[in-house]
């Protein structure tokens, strides 16, 4: 169960607002959300299943795509 509680980071800000991106995860056929990280410059997760590592590096002429499937 999860709680319905806010964290801060140490900034500060709310991180109930913090910026992610929706992977599928072909590898296992799920699907999770991926956090920015702590600098800024990419977007880092893992397969909850097999803990398939993926990183999606953020550049100023990027997408503005929210969702991606991972290989």
């Amino acid at each position: 169960m999860r709680s319905c509680m806010r964290y801060e980071n140490k900034n500060g800000k709310d991180r109930k607002n913090r910026p992610y991106l929706g992977i599928y995860f072909k590898c296992c056929s799920v699907y999770q959300r991926i956090y920015l990280n702590q600098k800024g410059t990419a977007f880092v997760g893992w397969c909850p299943r097999c803990l398939g590592k993926v990183e999606i590096k953020v550049d100023p002429g990027g997408t503005s795509d929210k969702f991606f499937t991972a290989i």
